[in-house]
């Protein structure tokens, strides 16, 4: 597969884009992923143990924040190595030995936070050379003392013990959470009746029984669809039961245990850095009642839809679309250590200079074994090196999209090309950033900014000329049609209130269970389910259990889904939508002020500086539909 002009480099003829800018091996033995775990808690310790011996009165940058700050870019660029394969690998033994060195790397983690020697040692630099730093490195050195604060090391002994105690047992209950949601692999039996609906395309992707059953899992490309399209009602009271009780018998006790040992507020705790409010509090009720209303019915997907959208042709149009805005060029890497060979390679360079800027993978099918959803995993940070040089950064794009066969190929829906365009906008976050720390690379940022730019993207899919360049027909390549396009684009504010009011749920659901010393997760979520959506969770299923989010880093966050997009489409509408969506222009400088600065700079002066003005929430409405309406009973 070829993304711009046919242009692919190999290993062989370009070393040193595959061997000393990306020197990541996906070929380790379970054992060598224990032995290297091992030597790399060592080497950062000794590290560690060099800054908190130093003098305190003789603490400088160079003997404190940059040996900090080159342990942490080790550790970072060699960690992901040993705990990534954990949801990838197509190897049970490797993924095992992963997860185990994800546990030991995480308490290592607990204590590293908790080294009161090397915070006494900040506080000092802090005093004593604060005002001479440069203004990432201060704010480097601030955001340090910070975490040192809310892991309570200016706190009494006892207490700094007891928040030790729990934090590893909380790290340990959500790897165990992730480790059973990627494990879980039920799956459904179905005749040929009982899918009737279904597109020809869904069905000639399933599997057969020898009977001549059809094999239909809970991952999302068999269930979505048939959810949506299936006219056999007992068929989908089927998957809607199975797919709301994943992993509730392993994992509903690990959510039980984790909540008895929360903080105090895990809500308040876990929010240590937040973007100020663009929507007023009040609104928020008004905003509710409007999504409780009818909304408009989405249109008939029709098969001619569904069969225009090969994944192949979308991924080399999604890939011009952020090549010509974001004035980039993509290599594919010929020959590449990749963990699966369906796993491919592509190397980023500046489309004006040629400077490769960054690498990524894309595994874009499941399998047993593998993550279940979709998502960007950053393994290499972008930094400067111990050596000065920069590093470029390498991300992984995860998901889940349909499978080709040998009589069929893999088909995207409109909502998966949606994800692949707010994925792959993380992906760009990532590589885009040229930050001089590891702590500030890619989407490290402000949880409530940290899925702006990637949904920002989204809007993307709901233009017409990216549509037009993304689908033909597989079979004769002809567009689809200027009125099924408008049928499309129109059906976005479809169901609007039903999908954001669960995303309200959700976040309801979230905070709520990581503010209780204890709670009945199941019960949580019906409630909330039938408060706020009206519709009672299915009896016997703990959708809960299968929440990925309530312990993979936005615990207690989840909000942030729906408050980031008050930004995003601010940023659309007010930029890209007015000045051109594919205007370079407007890229570039996107992508200099908001991706290339990654979390080095506050989100809301990013927003700032490239809107040119406060952000404002009109856009987001605009976007759900509720503009005239809202405006007026809000403001008046």
């Amino acid at each position: 597969m070829t993304l711009q002009n046919g242009s692919v480099i190999s290993t062989h003829s370009c070393s040193s884009t595959a061997d000393k800018n990306n020197s990541l091996r996906w070929d380790l033995t379970p054992e060598e992923i224990t032995h290297q775990t091992q030597r790399l808690i060592q080497r950062i310790k000794q590290a560690y143990d060099t800054v908190g011996s130093v003098d305190i009165g003789k603490v400088c940058f160079e003997n404190t924040l940059q040996v900090i700050a080159d342990a942490k870019a080790d550790y970072a660029a060699s960690r992901h190595v040993l705990d990534f394969p954990q949801y990838v690998s197509p190897c049970k033994e490797v993924r095992l030995a992963s997860t185990e060195a994800d546990k030991r790397l995480s308490d290592f983690d607990v204590e590293v936070s908790m080294r009161v020697d090397m915070f006494q040692r900040l506080i000092a630099l802090q005093e004593k050379q604060s005002g001479d730093l440069l203004p990432e490195s201060e704010r480097f050195l601030g955001r340090l003392i910070k975490l040192g604060k809310r892991n309570g090391l200016h706190l009494s002994k006892d207490m700094q013990e007891e928040i030790k105690s729990i934090s590893k047992q909380i790290s340990e209950l959500s790897i165990d959470f992730n480790q059973n949601l990627n494990e879980e692999n039920t799956m459904l039996l179905f005749s040929q009746q009982e899918l009737v609906g279904l597109a020809e395309s869904y069905v000639n992707g399933l599997e057969k029984t020898e009977d001549g059953r059809y094999k239909v899992t809970l991952a999302y490309p068999h269930y979505f669809p048939l959810m949506k399209r299936c006219h056999v009602p007992e068929t989908r009271r089927k998957m809607e039961m199975a797919f709301h009780s994943r992993c509730k018998d392993s994992v509903s006790p690990i959510m039980e245990v984790d909540g008895n040992h929360s903080f105090e507020s895990q809500k308040t705790y876990t929010n240590k850095t937040k973007l100020n409010p663009a929507a007023r509090d009040d609104t928020l009720m008004l905003f509710i009642s409007f999504f409780t209303s009818d909304s408009p019915q989405c249109p008939n997907c029709p098969e001619r839809v569904l069969n225009s959208r090969r994944v192949t042709r979308v991924t080399r149009r999604l890939s011009n679309i952020y090549q010509d805005v974001l004035g980039l060029r993509f290599q594919r890497v010929e020959d590449a250590l990749v963990w699966h060979d369906s796993v491919r390679l592509y190397s980023v360079l500046d489309s004006v200079t040629g400077e490769e800027i960054g690498q990524f993978y894309l595994d874009l099918h499941p399998r047993e074994g593998k993550y279940g959803h979709a998502a960007c995993f950053g393994l290499q940070p972008g930094c400067l090196g111990a050596d000065g040089k920069r590093r470029i950064p390498v991300a992984a794009m995860v998901a889940n999209f349909t499978k080709p066969t040998s009589s069929w190929p893999s088909l995207l829906q409109h909502h998966e090309v949606e994800t692949f365009f707010h994925e792959f906008g993380h992906v760009m976050h990532e590589l885009c950033s040229r930050t001089r720390y590891a702590e500030f690379s890619g989407t490290q940022v402000e949880t409530d900014f940290v899925e702006v730019p990637s949904q920002m993207l989204e809007n993307w899919v709901w233009e017409k000329e990216p549509l037009r360049r993304m689908s033909r027909h597989y079979k004769d390549g002809s567009p689809i049609p200027d009125g099924l396009l408008d049928k499309l684009i129109a059906s976005r504010v479809a169901n609007t209130g039903l999908m954001n009011l669960r995303q309200i749920v959700l976040s309801k659901a979230d905070q709520t269970l990581h503010t209780k010393d204890r709670a009945d997760t199941a019960a949580e979520f019906a409630k909330h389910s039938e408060d706020i959506l009206g519709i009672p969770a299915t009896p016997g299923t703990n959708m809960a259990a299968s929440f990925s989010h309530l312990a993979g880093g936005y615990d207690g966050q989840y909000y942030s889904y729906l408050w980031s997009e008050v930004y995003s489409m601010d940023i659309f509408f007010s930029r890209f939508k007015k000045e051109g969506i594919l205007n370079p222009k407007v890229g570039r400088e996107y992508r200099r002020v908001v991706l290339e600065a990654g979390g080095s700079v506050d989100g809301m002066d990013m927003l700032k500086t490239f809107l040119g003005r406060e952000p404002c929430q009109d856009a987001f409405f605009q976007c759900k539909g509720l503009t005239q309406t809202f405006t007026e009973q809000t403001w008046h």
